[in-house]
């Protein structure tokens, strides 16, 4: 969306300007993760370390958080990560990506449950 203005600079001098708005969108891919009870720790925090390392290898990842909560209000979903994408049409990419396949083979069935949400703002 473009505008044009007239700006006024001193006595009875004026320009004229335009500029563009333009909407920066991002898609944003929230997983929050329960682990069975039987899944170590140590294999729990590899599993967000692993998901951390998927930007290195998928370029639609704009960023990337994980980690672990620290209060008693999740419902026993205790893991939990954040990726950023440019765009929704980034979303399938990513998802069939062989970094991402490669992270569902090994870990998915270590989880007991998990809720995935996507919006774009």
């Amino acid at each position: 969306m473009g505008y044009t203005g007239i700006s006024t600079t001193g006595d009875w001098t004026t320009r004229t300007f335009s500029f563009n708005l333009v909407a920066i969108m991002k898609l944003v891919h929230i997983v929050i993760a329960k682990f069975k009870p039987e899944i170590s720790e140590e294999i729990r925090q590899e599993a967000c370390n692993h998901v951390l390392r998927l930007k290195n290898d998928i370029p639609q990842i704009l960023t990337c958080t994980a980690g672990k909560t620290f209060t008693e209000r999740s419902k026993g979903y205790e893991w939990g990560w954040v990726v950023e994408l440019e765009k929704k049409e980034d979303l399938p990419v990513y998802a069939e990506h062989p970094a991402h396949q490669g992270f569902l083979t090994k870990y998915k069935h270590m989880f007991e449950d998990l809720i995935a949400l996507d919006y774009m703002c």
